[in-house]
């Protein structure tokens, strides 16, 4: 498997090598506009031939351990218990898929179309920026995944909650909802309040499975997430560079900028893509940490069913469950924040600069 994935890298790179046209280039009669349009072509092609070989020797025990751990959680949480629990993931999976090839079939039909030379090195290089959305796809597919089996354990901590609170109620009432019998069997797993029970461990010891599944996650994608990144960046900053040059050539190049304009954008819909399915992880860990302090204060519980919510509780703070890119920024909501703060401030210098050339 190892050796497919060298040849199908060696096989590629000589591919789009072989595409490039080098005595044009070495022939200095290419414009510097040109070049910097083939930049963010090779940084995705760095990305996929240095993802590729991590994926294939240095990660490959760490995505075999983080399916391990999650169907550890599955069967202790006895996930298949519950209807179209997988069936859910399946049709999600596939949701995920038809999108990203929607989207890049769009992508490829506005290339064709306002590209004013259709080059063999750029139909080569289209299928890099298909791989490289894939690779965020296959990381915000993990992240759901790790928080689909969080929810399931608030949902185990919130009926939990509920029979409690209804058990402390003095007056007698009348609910206007009532869950279905087999829907509440299927996640009553704490059960009742006893000395004895020690259920809320058991959750506590998932929740640390899964911060440990995060933290794997983080050493397996950490390269990949600041590549993009980066070439994110790079678009936005030549996007922004290719609007001021055209904006100033009397020649008419609406095609060029608008292409390169929508690979722009689809770059940055992948960065929010990565950071809402992170964003996502972290409000279903509010949850628990709301459910499990309610437990906490619950003083007519057993107390030792309350020093094992406490336990949880100092799990809870000791796993984030952020994803951090090389330990600089956390890949969140406030990400994206940042990124057009950045690109804000290089559009201004850019313009600054512009003025002097």
């Amino acid at each position: 498997m190892k050796s497919y994935s060298i040849l199908t890298i060696l096989s590629f790179l000589f591919t789009v090598i072989v595409s490039i046209d080098f005595p044009v280039f070495m022939s200095g009669s290419v414009k510097s506009v040109d070049v910097m349009e083939e930049v963010p072509a090779f940084v995705v092609l760095i990305q996929f031939t240095t993802s590729t070989i991590t994926a294939s020797f240095l990660v490959n025990s760490a995505n075999i351990a983080i399916f391990n751990n999650l169907a550890k959680i599955d069967a202790v949480l006895d996930a298949e218990s519950i209807s179209d629990y997988y069936k859910r993931s399946r049709r999600e999976t596939y949701a995920f898929i038809f999108v990203l090839l929607l989207l890049h079939l769009i992508n490829i039909i506005i290339e064709l179309v306002t590209a004013e030379q259709i080059t063999l090195h750029a139909l080569f290089v289209l299928p890099l920026y298909y791989i490289q959305k894939l690779e965020i796809a296959v990381f915000c597919k993990y992240m759901l995944m790790v928080k689909r089996r969080l929810v399931l354990i608030n949902d185990h901590l919130k009926v939990f909650v509920q029979e409690q609170e209804k058990k402390n109620k003095t007056i007698f009432c009348v609910s206007k909802s009532v869950l279905n019998s087999k829907e509440k069997i299927e996640i009553n797993f704490i059960g009742r309040a006893a000395d004895d029970n020690t259920k809320i461990r058991d959750l506590a010891a998932m929740y640390d499975v899964i911060g440990r599944i995060c933290s794997m996650i983080n050493e397996v994608f950490n390269f990949q997430i600041f590549m993009t990144l980066v070439s994110t960046f790079t678009y936005v900053v030549i996007t922004i560079w290719l609007s001021l040059y055209y904006y100033r050539t009397p020649a008419s190049h609406s095609g060029e900028l608008i292409n390169t304009a929508i690979w722009c954008f689809s770059a940055i819909y992948t960065v929010g893509a990565m950071s809402f399915a992170c964003e996502r992880l972290l409000l279903a860990r509010n949850e628990t940490r709301v459910q499990v302090n309610k437990i906490i204060m619950n003083y007519d519980l057993p107390n030792p069913m309350r020093v094992q919510a406490k336990a949880f509780m100092e799990l809870v703070e000791a796993w984030s469950l952020r994803i951090y890119i090389y330990d600089l920024y956390s890949v969140d909501i406030t990400l994206m924040l940042k990124f057009i703060s950045v690109a804000t401030t290089y559009l201004i210098v850019i313009i600054q600069i512009s003025h002097f050339v």
